[in-house]
């Protein structure tokens, strides 16, 4: 008997080892952001280890993928899942609206915007300020494409610039503005959304951007 029962102990422990294998969410795709041992400028940049660190959960992060150079910094904002980014609201002139989930970096972040990574996925960024401005955008070490809104105080949409990837040509609106919303590449267009349209922030500007 004991010679039987070998052979079928084998076969046990072989279908457990496959379905352990075989465990998981098959089909997504998840980049696992820096972990909290991760040594700065190897593999990521000092941002990015920086803000895995702190209070941020990198580890659960999905499709943040960053740049192995230590010379590009990266938002803290990045590490944040865009299922729990506030929402930007675009409304057409027929009542159309889309949201977009956008980082809401802290001033001291703007100068850092959207470099850094080597993907966006289908989140963007806000520049907010508390009197109307003319400051121009660059692509510093931004890897991809964007399209920039820029909003006046009335949440109208002034215009729209499309920014090329790495471009040190600084560009913006020929007017003033409030705020500014960066999302990839012709994702305004393809919703059809253009000047003139609405652009609401679905949440409370925080007060230290307000100072």
């Amino acid at each position: 008997m004991t010679g039987h029962r070998r052979p079928l102990a084998f076969l046990v422990v072989a279908l457990l080892l496959l379905v352990s294998a075989c465990d998981g969410s098959e089909g997504e795709f998840f980049t696992v952001a820096p972990t909290a041992t991760a040594t700065p400028g190897v593999g990521v940049s000092a941002t990015a280890a920086a803000a895995s660190t702190g209070e941020a959960s990198p580890s659960a992060t999905p499709h943040v993928v960053v740049t192995a150079s230590p010379d590009e910094p990266v938002a803290s904002t990045a590490f944040t899942p865009a299922s729990e980014l506030p929402l930007a609201v675009l409304t057409r002139t027929d009542g159309t609206e889309f949201v977009l989930p956008i980082e809401v970096p802290d001033r001291d972040e703007y100068s850092i915007g959207l470099s850094g990574r080597l993907e966006l996925g289908e989140r963007g960024m806000l520049f907010w300020y508390a009197e109307p401005t003319t400051q121009n955008f660059w692509m510093r070490n931004t890897h991809y494409d964007l399209s920039i809104a820029f909003v006046d105080g009335d949440e109208t949409i002034v215009d729209i610039v499309p920014m090329e990837a790495e471009s040190l040509e600084t560009r913006g609106p020929d007017q003033s503005y409030r705020y500014a919303i960066e999302a990839p590449a012709g994702w305004f267009a393809e919703r059809g959304i253009s000047t003139g349209d609405r652009a609401m922030l679905d949440f409370e500007i925080p007060d230290s951007l307000r100072g």
